[in-house]
């Protein structure tokens, strides 16, 4: 299935004494990640003498600490980056500096930049000195940088033409989407959403990392500004066929099958895979009376309590739903109406998800489907000797109205940590884990349903 993308191409402008960032583009590629760092590995078209040798490479904004070089033989030695083009930053460079305001009813005045935080300003003409700019700065234009700028020195073992090297930035990212539709004819679709935020490299190959990779715990960042591209540049790309996945150490990458192009401020979407048969099963939860921790008291009235929804799939390995991997992301979930209009009735999230395990989606609270759960007893007695222990008794009734043509099962959960137990219910129970216990009440269509049981917990 192919899918048409809109993309935005921009023409590369090559200066001759800085080698350009869009120089080398087809041999270019960039690994996306999910929190918006970008690994960027290109060849850049630099000659190089034997020895040791700096040159200015037009690389736009980047960590600098993160750049390397991938050609065995030659070594990056230093790195000068300065990314000033603020105001601000040029002001603190420009301290002791003459600058020109002109003022509206008399010739154009002079003052000099003692000092910053807060400003201090020095009248060129009377020696007195003001707090605050004296009025709008005028700035020689040999003193505002366009772009940032970049020296490396570099130190070779052999005369080159061109070095490959890598480094991250930061601003471009990616998230997946899912889409499952319910049903006889289910299916689940994925999608992968770029933003090129201020990326600004044409023609790339474009792998999307999913998985935590870690951070370091002191690294500087900096932020970086989208600009939009005018649309008087602006071309059509396409993306046909979907990524081709694989596993990299502890993440999953994406490999989109046609080179792009990113230009600050535009989107594109990819489909992460094929529509893909599933089938799932809704499941209703009712949540627990009881705290997780620590102790708790009588409970005076009937509470209502909201019913959750959630959808199960099961991906057995060996199936086509069972081997994909999931990247965590965003699930929006569809069923048809009685005149067949697909309705969304349901939205959630996921975690990453490794080929063959099962598929849980949150995706709100059930509409006819409704609970009230209640107290009915209480007791407590505290131990006389250490460790001086409480051990309460607690009774409750749950209450279950289903407004559906159709019968549903509610799952009615307690949760608790440390010591406690169901002594008495009217349904048999289900211990799922030392802290957990469920309890599977069916309840007929238009019907209701009642479940009570009794606890003990020591605390």
């Amino acid at each position: 299935m192919k899918r048409r993308i809109g993309c935005w191409l921009v023409a590369a402008l090559a200066c001759p004494s800085v080698i350009s960032a869009q120089g080398s583009a087809a041999a270019t590629s960039v690994t996306l990640f999910n929190s918006g760092r970008v690994l960027v590995r290109r060849v850049l078209p630099v000659s190089l003498p034997v020895g040791s040798s700096t040159r200015p490479l037009d690389l736009g904004d980047f960590a600098p600490g993160t750049f390397t070089t991938l050609d065995p033989g030659v070594v990056v030695t230093g790195v000068r980056f300065d990314p000033s083009t603020s105001e601000e930053a040029l002001l603190r460079r420009s301290v002791g500096r003459q600058f020109q305001f002109p003022r509206p009813s008399a010739a154009t005045a002079s003052a000099t930049l003692l000092a910053l935080d807060p400003e201090r300003w020095r009248w060129d003409s009377s020696g007195k000195v003001i707090f605050g700019r004296p009025g709008q700065l005028q700035w020689p234009a040999e003193l505002v940088p366009t772009a940032s700028s970049t020296d490396v020195t570099i130190r070779s073992d052999r005369a080159r033409q061109g070095i490959k090297v890598m480094y991250e930035t930061s601003g471009a990212a990616w998230s997946a989407t899912y889409r499952v539709f319910l049903g006889p004819q289910g299916r689940i679709e994925g999608t992968a959403l770029v933003a090129s935020g201020p990326l600004d490299l044409s023609d790339v190959e474009v792998q999307l990392l999913a998985g935590d990779v870690g951070r370091p715990a002191a690294q500087m960042q900096r932020a970086f500004a989208a600009k939009a591209a005018p649309m008087s540049e602006a071309a059509s790309s396409y993306i046909d066929g979907v990524p081709q996945e694989q596993a990299v150490g502890e993440a999953h990458v994406y490999t989109l099958p046609n080179r792009m192009s990113f230009v600050p401020g535009v989107q594109f979407m990819v489909s992460l895979f094929d529509p893909t048969p599933a089938r799932g099963e809704r499941r209703l939860v009712l949540g627990g009376g009881l705290p997780f921790y620590g102790g708790f008291g009588q409970q005076q009235d009937e509470t209502p309590v909201p019913v959750e929804v959630a959808y199960r799939f099961e991906r057995k390995a060996g199936t086509p739903f069972g081997d994909l991997v999931l990247p965590g992301g965003g699930v929006s979930v569809f069923d048809t109406d009685n005149a067949g209009r697909m309705q969304l009735i349901g939205q959630g999230s996921i975690g990453h998800t490794p080929a063959g395990k099962e598929l849980l989606i949150p995706t709100g609270t059930a509409f006819d489907v409704t609970a009230k759960r209640v107290q009915t007893a209480f007791s407590t007695a505290r131990a006389t000797v250490a460790p001086y222990s409480t051990v309460a008794m607690a009774s409750y009734r749950v209450t279950l109205q289903n407004a559906k043509d159709s019968a549903v099962v509610v799952d009615v959960r307690e949760d608790r940590g440390g010591e406690w137990s169901v002594i008495e219910s009217s349904m048999p129970s289900q211990k799922r884990s030392s802290t957990r216990v469920v309890f599977a009440v069916p309840v007929a269509a238009r019907d209701s349903a009642v479940l009570t049981y009794r606890v003990r917990v020591v605390w």
